[in-house]
């Protein structure tokens, strides 16, 4: 009975090492607001409801960030996804394959992924603000080339609402 099994809830993100962490969180703190300080800027891999333990699923992250080489990210200028959805993001120039990969090998063995939209490697940096915040940021981030090496993901327990770290694994 699904309705008995118990539900976990995990976040696996890429993390943005400095300098280039503090330049993206000016971007986010300028256009995206409040809500989006408490949150450092990333790249999320997978992030959902699962079915399974929570040492099951922290096992799949492990095995699968153990068999990735470390890779570089480069960022370019601002996107959109609207009408379908309220946010401007920066997209992966160079890395998106390599997030595809990891993204494809966190869903398989233990993790079962559910989620309301399409995979699509990104960094936001603005959400859930008004329209004319989202056309701002798409207007001044239209020149980005930030880029940045991975050596690293980060497993984030997602109950209650709260991102709490669990781990950080090295890639590798």
């Amino acid at each position: 009975m699904d309705n008995l099994e118990p539900r976990f809830t995990l976040g696996v993100v890429i993390p943005v090492p400095q300098p280039q962490r503090e330049t993206l969180r000016a971007w986010r703190r300028e256009f995206g607001g409040a809500d989006t300080e408490v949150i450092a800027p990333h790249i999320t891999l997978v992030s959902g409801s699962y079915l399974n333990t929570w040492e099951k699923a922290a096992a799949q992250v492990r095995q699968v960030a153990g068999q990735t080489a470390s890779f570089t990210v480069q960022l370019g200028a601002a996107r959109t996804f609207r009408p379908a959805s309220e946010v401007v993001y920066l997209p992966l120039l160079d890395g998106a394959e390599e997030c595809w990969a990891l993204h494809r090998g966190l869903l398989s063995g233990a993790l079962r992924h559910e989620s309301n939209f399409a995979y699509h490697p990104h960094l936001t940096i603005a959400q859930n603000v008004p329209p004319e915040n989202l056309d701002a940021a798409q207007a001044a981030l239209d020149q980005v080339g930030l880029s940045f090496e991975v050596s690293s993901i980060q497993l984030f327990d997602t109950r209650g609402g709260q991102w709490s770290l669990s781990e950080e694994i090295e890639l590798g």
